[in-house]
């Protein structure tokens, strides 16, 4: 999905209903899925395709979220205070290995998939075990509209949610937006 990180929008408001989640783990699980596009694009997808087992639900609970969790532990709190101006001690207390980070982490890239199969033309939800796709979820069964759509209300979400933070403040706003 060339919009990767309108899936953040999610990771936000699922943080929002479930008191106790880990903000980062989210984020990084909410994107994470999308990095098999670009291993893909490394090797010319002769070794992986675009979308594969990372699009996958055995790929959800295994590969997505252990990298998720390699990231949001090691890449997170080093990025993350370094591009924004955050204080490190508080993003790398936020990103201490516990159950609720991967719990977090697992939900994030669950959504991401979720979300995906409802508006693309190939989606490996059984895969290693079915190759085919499995296109139930996709909005009308026309991809093309349903990535119009999807891709519309996670843009009109973001937005919601960037206008609803900017009217809290300016105070904290990385802070509210990438760590809770």
């Amino acid at each position: 999905m060339p919009i990767t990180f309108l899936h953040y929008c999610v990771a936000y408001v699922i943080n929002k209903v479930k008191v106790g989640l880990v903000l980062p783990a989210l984020i990084v699980g909410s994107v994470i899925p999308d990095l098999e596009g670009f291993f893909g694009f490394l090797t010319n997808e002769r070794l992986l395709p675009s979308r594969g087992l990372m699009h996958s639900l055995i790929g959800v609970v295994s590969v997505d979220t252990f990298l998720a969790v390699v990231v949001t532990i090691w890449v997170f709190p080093v990025l993350v205070p370094w591009i924004f101006r955050l204080k490190k001690n508080e993003v790398t207390q936020k990103c201490r290995l516990s159950g609720m980070l991967l719990l977090s982490a697992l939900l994030g890239s669950l959504f991401h998939v979720l979300i995906d199969s409802t508006s693309h033309e190939y989606n490996p939800l059984l895969f290693p075990f079915v190759n085919e796709s499995i296109d139930t979820f996709v909005f009308l069964s026309d991809w093309y509209l349903a990535a119009v759509i999807v891709a519309t209300v996670l843009s009109g979400l973001s937005l919601a949610i960037l206008i609803y933070e900017i009217r809290r403040g300016t105070q904290g706003f990385w802070k509210r937006l990438l760590v809770d």
